[in-house]
């Protein structure tokens, strides 16, 4: 019998999370996930900045997301849930409270623990319920200095 760590289900969850929401999101028109700034699915279109940029690990980052619809109208009052993961096994994967500034835009503090490829994973519920998940690549995490 196989018997998974509580961190390995957590990776296989988002693993499972990231290839429905790519396969969800390649079935839009006009999707294209090489634009890692810009990632649109459906009905929302997430734009996003790092500040600092490029990030250093162990070093403090804001997190910016600009949450749009198709109409380019902000979208207020979205409910999101951010999780950094690296982009190989066996890391435990760090989260950080999302807060709302108003106008669709939100940010979220977060440190990436290594240096490295990481994943972001956006995940979150539009006001009327509907749910969405977005992937954004961060490559080339630098070593702290």
């Amino acid at each position: 019998m196989c018997v998974a760590s509580r961190a390995q289900r957590r990776v296989l969850r988002a693993v499972l999370i990231l290839v429905c929401s790519l396969a969800t999101a390649c079935a839009a028109p006009g999707c294209d996930v090489r634009d890692h700034e810009r990632e649109s699915g459906g009905a929302i279109n997430v734009s996003w900045t790092l500040d600092p940029s490029p990030p250093f690990a162990g070093t403090p980052l804001v997190v910016r997301l600009t949450l749009r619809d198709r109409d380019q109208t902000p979208v207020t009052g979205a409910r999101l849930r951010l999780e950094g993961l690296m982009s190989h096994p066996g890391m435990a994967p760090v989260t950080a409270p999302v807060t709302e500034r108003g106008n669709g835009e939100y940010e979220a503090p977060l440190q990436f623990t290594m240096a490295g490829d990481w994943i972001l994973l956006v995940t979150g519920e539009l006001p009327g319920g509907m749910g969405f998940t977005r992937q954004i690549e961060i490559n080339g995490v630098r070593p702290a200095s």
